[in-house]
């Protein structure tokens, strides 16, 4: 097997989901300081040595996205400077997801191996984009989960949304995929949701939530992609949260 250290040319985002990042001018935490180098990709594909399922890579854009292989959720990651010159890139809920070395090494800690394992091969692979969706895609999905919930819960939900752009429909679509995800681990973490009657969608600068009375709001902002919306553990422990102690 041969292994590859990561040499990254694009500097990190000046801003990502309003953490602080590494200063200007300062190395790619990507790059190797060795004599071999080598370029990765924009969006490259990481295999784990232990061979199981690794994740795709978007540094594309803004915001650099991780999805695993396996087909789950999109996450948003943030960089925070760790020890030894390593940089952390974490999850909206605070969970570190890789991390890489100064010299490019890159360690992966999915679910299956808290620890971390170790991820240094790579592929080209294509970029992650958010499914394009109309009105009727959307309101196709709203349907779907208001079954889904009922089914959930045993009882009707309502489920809304607000307006939103053309061009954000998808990321509305989506959310609601992670909303339904977020319903599911909330309640099988023990929350007790029987004062939930109303499930909404709405648009806004910044993504938030809110649990009052008898309705749980998602605010997203669908135009800024995958970083404008709440993951589904984010969701789900602002679920719990507000759930009334049983």
């Amino acid at each position: 097997m041969i292994t590859r250290r990561l040499f990254l040319a694009a500097t990190l985002p000046a801003v990502v989901m309003g953490v602080p990042v590494l200063a200007a001018g300062a190395d790619s935490p990507l790059r190797n300081r060795r004599n071999r180098r080598e370029e990765v990709e924009p969006v490259a594909e990481f295999h784990r040595q232990d061979g199981r399922a690794g994740f795709v890579l978007d540094r594309s854009g803004d915001v650099w996205l991780l999805q695993p292989l396996n087909g789950g959720e999109v996450l948003a990651l943030a960089p925070q400077r760790a020890p030894g010159g390593d940089t952390s890139f974490q999850t909206d809920w605070g969970q570190e997801i890789i991390r890489v070395s100064s010299i490019g090494a890159v360690t992966y800690y999915p679910e299956d191996q808290p620890n971390g394992v170790i991820a240094e091969e790579w592929e080209p692979a294509r970029p992650i984009e958010i499914p394009d969706a109309g009105v009727d895609a959307l309101r196709n999905r709203v349907t779907e989960a208001a079954l889904e919930l009922a089914d959930l819960f045993g009882r009707p939900i309502q489920v809304e949304y607000g307006a939103a752009p053309r061009d954000g429909l998808g990321m509305m679509v989506e959310t609601f995929d992670r909303l339904v995800e977020a319903m599911e681990l909330a309640l099988d973490e023990g929350a007790n949701l029987q004062a939930l009657n109303r499930v909404k969608v709405a648009t806004a600068d910044a993504p938030s939530m809110e649990f009052a009375a008898d309705q749980f709001l998602v605010r997203i902002n669908p135009l800024t992609g995958y970083a404008g919306r709440p993951s589904s553990i984010r969701m789900a422990r602002a679920l719990a949260a507000g759930s009334i102690p049983a």
